[in-house]
């Protein structure tokens, strides 16, 4: 989709579903999404627009997309996950769906955007993860899918 003259972030994410599960998006994918906005971010031909980032309707890809930029948030811009939380909260929005596991059944408990949020932080003051040092190949080999691969396209920063 196109806004304004440029596109700006277009990827491929592929997830794995076992059940129905779905997210958060595996650290690869989260390293991936901050590289290109980060790129994109430095572009001089970028400086004086603005990137907006949007998403479908569609509540998983909400939750996904909310994680990704929540993420980027903590990671790179220092917000406390509550502060980034609290941000994608404002408007009115409808609220996120929770991520689930791949576990039959229903699933007894909800993980949300701010727990994963949470997490990242706990990660990165541990020194858990460091994007810096971080081997998004070697992640990759360790971290195999060979089940029910479910795709959708990442088409959601743009210029205005």
């Amino acid at each position: 989709q196109w806004v304004g003259k440029e596109k700006v972030l277009e990827g491929l994410i592929i997830s794995c579903f076992f059940y129905g599960d779905f997210g958060p998006l595996n650290l690869a994918m989260l390293y991936r999404y901050c590289c290109k906005l980060n790129k994109k971010l430095k572009y001089f031909s970028l400086s004086r627009k603005k990137i907006v980032y949007y998403t479908s309707f569609d509540q998983r890809k909400r939750a996904n997309a909310a994680f990704l930029i929540g993420a980027y948030a903590v990671i790179y811009l220092k917000k406390t996950p509550e502060e980034a939380y609290r941000t994608l909260l404002s408007g009115s929005n409808p609220p996120y769906l929770p991520f689930r596991d791949a576990s039959f059944g229903n699933c007894t408990y909800s993980l949300t955007i701010l727990d994963c949020l949470q997490g990242i932080n706990k990660a990165l003051q541990h020194g858990f993860f460091d994007f810096k040092t971080f081997d998004v190949d070697e992640y990759e080999h360790y971290e195999v899918c060979t089940f029910n691969r479910k795709e959708f396209s990442l088409k959601s920063v743009t210029t205005m």
